[in-house]
């Protein structure tokens, strides 16, 4: 071989595997971190306003829901720090976790609206978030079945 096909060729690499790049994470995987983390910021919200309202709300609505807007808060923030570690890790573990998540997330939000807030003119706009979780379901079955998924928790 002579000097310049020497050159052209590349040297076989001496890095060891693990400083090689992983893959990107997926785009339904990065829709469902964003819409995890803006979860987990109303649930804090949610915990904190209750918290500094606690004389307005338990005026208008009673110790008992006041109690429950609390807790609710602090599920709802509690519930996505370990989806979104998991997602910023890599963690092996982060799928378990997330399915279950996903699907606690709409399902208090549907107990909340049908048998907490009997809003009449909140059932106007029920196609809508309807549409939402049924969107939000599509996007969760799209990222934990997608190939590129198995890739990124790869370890």
């Amino acid at each position: 071989m002579n000097p310049i096909e020497a050159q052209a060729m590349p040297e076989p690499s001496s890095e060891p595997s693990c400083t090689r790049p992983r893959p990107k994470r997926p785009v339904p995987l990065n829709l469902m971190g964003w819409v995890f983390a803006l979860w987990t910021l109303l649930g804090w919200l949610r915990f904190g306003g209750a918290l500094e309202k606690q004389h307005l709300l338990t005026s208008l609505v009673g110790p008992g829901l006041y109690f429950y807007l609390l807790l609710a808060g602090l599920v709802w923030g509690g519930m996505g720090l370990p989806v979104l570690w998991g997602l910023l890790t890599r963690a092996a573990w982060a799928p378990a976790v997330l399915l279950p998540a996903a699907i606690l997330y709409p399902a208090l939000y549907w107990l909340e609206r049908l048998l907490l807030w009997q809003n009449p003119h909140a059932h106007r706009n029920w196609p809508f978030f309807l549409l939402l979780t049924a969107a939000w379901a599509g996007l969760v079955w799209w990222g934990l079945r997608s190939a590129q998924r198995c890739q990124f928790f790869k370890k």
